[in-house]
């Protein structure tokens, strides 16, 4: 297979495995985008359903408002509300007791509050007169404002806290045959919700309250569902009644929302915890016990787990995923309900899979197609070139033979960089050879050289006689230090040998030559760790060392003197011959280098020659008469 071919393929992979990961990446950037457009879609419907809920509900308020506004000017100024007669025509008295209203309040007549059709009363006990004035404004109100929001309002009503109640609802499709025909006298609703919000215990504020989905009055089947929001009426600062409107589960959500929405659902949660609507949950025809849209105690696992993300997020509101859906929240303030419009993530799934479908297609479309054009470019451009190079350095190896045999015919069977690469071993073979002779020789005049430059860095630094450090060494050491460590502490010991020219004198140079070496290794011996010691001249000797006190490195000068006192070398006829030393201390100043140093050391060594020898004199300044801290042996 030639080069070109294996290439060509080698590319196509390389490619194709681009379009892979350019695929994924696309896909995740899809997926990213479709969720970001997705989960801004249910934001805006939840935005939606939020401000139909709150027109709605401050449509209701309004109207109740209004309601109560009427209300008050009626009572006081209409006085049709005295008369008895025409409250008995409206309500006529029922042979089971209280009142009912008359059937063509229901059918359509002519009052004295106008035309009232739709309308339904129930009075479970004979009204005292002012309560019977309120009943009386509040038909003729009822009937009027309820047919001005019908059909935006499916009812408007007012019930007394003696159970009495005046409704008007022009679609109910059994007549409210109920509160006019078959509620009994002792029919009671003081203790359901849409009463005890009304309550000053339960409703200090006086406002607007919704309550819970729930089973409507009178339905005995428990299929009908309904919410319904009431506003007290307070009249001298007493609760005298209440006024109220039902909106219908059926009728909470437009049927047309979710059209373009599949997989979408909306649900509507109380503060209290109460579930108003849930496509799964809540259905009108559905009959159920109102307990179980009771959030806070439920045993549904899915319920509860929506509670507590409404717990958990209800305040900020929320978008995103959760409850394993993609979900949008919105609060909606008036009833203090919750709006989430909940997504099936599959959904939003679907429409990536359907874009990555559309991204595999085209890239294997175009992978074919470049395929076939690296092939062909790869022909032209690199495959007759190499066989060209080929011929050519084949021609240059016959001229330079290989020292290895070598298989021609199967070399020319392999492709042409196998062949090019033959050719090129072939001539690279005589120049590493070479090379290798080069790279030993320099090898060798480098370990030479280390060797010398090793000798030349002791001879520089090193007395030869003795072995330890030279002057030199010693100078650039002391003023290095100095430059490091400040003066503070620092000493210079000098020390000389007593009378070495007698030595060498009696018994040869050679055993004064041995006195040095015996002296030198002594004091090296007798300093401590971290002191320099270094022969500096002839018979002489300096240490540098770090003491807190004069009188420290006084005590160290001591004690080398006195450790060499002990000392002995052996004479020109094999005696012993004893040996001493003078010294001089002197203590590093501010500005001091190595020269000043053993400029007044050496001063203090010439004191201590010239007071008898073998004694440590400190270095004391000229015109000084006594100077305490000598020391004699």
């Amino acid at each position: 297979m030639s080069i070109a071919t294996r290439t060509a393929i080698t590319l196509s992979a390389l490619i194709g495995l681009i379009f892979v990961l350019a695929g994924i990446v696309s896909y995740q950037d899809s997926a990213r985008r479709t969720r970001d457009s997705g989960l801004a879609t249910l934001d805006h419907y939840a935005h939606e359903v939020a401000q139909q809920q709150e027109a709605r509900f401050a449509r209701i308020r309004a109207t109740h408002n209004r309601a109560s506004d009427l209300l008050r000017a009626e009572l006081s100024a209409n006085p049709r509300l005295d008369d008895p007669a025409a409250f008995a025509t409206l309500f006529p008295a029922d042979p089971r007791g209280g009142r009912r209203s008359a059937d063509a309040l229901y059918t359509g007549a002519s009052t004295p509050f106008g035309h009232i059709r739709t309308l339904g009363g129930f009075i479970p006990q004979e009204p005292e007169a002012d309560e019977r004035r309120r009943l009386m404004a509040a038909t003729g109100i009822v009937s009027r404002l309820g047919e001005g929001v019908s059909p935006e309002l499916e009812s408007l009503y007012y019930f007394t806290p003696h159970n009495a109640l005046v409704i008007f609802a022009a679609d109910r499709p059994d007549g409210l045959r109920f509160y006019r025909k078959d509620a009994p006298s002792s029919f009671d609703f003081q203790q359901q919700e849409f009463a005890t919000i009304t309550t000053r215990a339960v409703n200090p504020a006086r406002t607007m309250r919704c309550t819970a989905l729930r089973h409507i009055l009178y339905d005995r089947t428990g299929g009908t569902w309904t919410t319904g929001c009431m506003t007290p009426v307070d009249i001298g600062g007493r609760h005298v009644g209440s006024w109220g409107t039902s909106v219908p589960l059926d009728d909470l959500l437009p049927a047309h929302g979710l059209n373009g929405l599949p997989g979408t659902g909306v649900i509507l949660i109380s503060r209290e915890g109460r579930l108003i609507h849930h496509p799964s949950y809540t259905h009108q025809k559905r009959s159920g016990p109102e307990s179980m849209l009771d959030l806070t105690t439920t045993r549904d696992p899915q319920l509860a787990a929506l509670w507590a993300f409404v717990q958990q997020h209800g305040k900020d509101g929320y978008l995103g995923e959760a409850l394993d859906s993609f979900v949008a929240m919105r609060r909606i303030d008036t009833p203090g309900w919750y709006a989430l419009v909940v997504q099936d993530p599959a959904v939003m799934q679907a429409e990536s899979y359907r874009l990555i479908l559309r991204i595999a297609l085209t890239a294997a479309v175009c992978l074919v197609l470049q395929a076939l054009a690296i092939t062909w470019l790869l022909r032209r451009r690199v495959g007759q070139p190499l066989a060209r190079l080929i011929e050519r350095t084949r021609t240059l190896t016959r001229r330079v033979p290989s020292a290895r045999f070598v298989d021609v015919d199967r070399v020319a069977r392999r492709d042409e960089v196998a062949q090019l690469t033959h050719d090129f071993d072939v001539m690279a073979e005589r120049i590493g050879s070479a090379q290798s002779e080069l790279e030993r020789k320099v090898t060798e005049r480098t370990k030479a050289l280390r060797r010398a430059n090793l000798q030349l860095k002791l001879i520089a630094t090193r007395d030869p006689l003795t072995g330890i450090p030279n002057r030199r060494y010693l100078a650039s050491e002391v003023d290095a230090r100095l430059d490091v460590l400040g003066n503070d502490g620092h000493y210079l010991l000098v020390f000389d040998i007593d009378h070495l020219q007698r030595i060498n004198a009696a018994h040869g140079e050679e055993n004064g030559d041995r006195a040095l070496i015996t002296i030198a290794n002594g004091i090296a011996a007798l300093l401590r760790d971290g002191d320099l010691c270094a022969r500096i001249d002839g018979a002489k000797f300096a240490a540098f060392i770090r003491a807190d006190t004069q009188a420290e490195a006084m005590n160290v000068a001591e004690r080398v003197r006195t450790g060499l006192y002990g000392l002995e070398t052996p004479g020109r006829y094999g005696e012993m011959i004893r040996v001493t030393v003078s010294a001089g201390v002197t203590g590093a100043t501010a500005g001091d280098r190595f020269d000043s140093l053993l400029l007044r050391a050496d001063a203090a060594l010439a004191e201590a020659k010239s007071g008898g020898r073998d004694r440590a004199v400190w270095h004391r300044p000229i015109g000084r008469r006594h100077n305490p801290m000598q020391r004699s042996g």
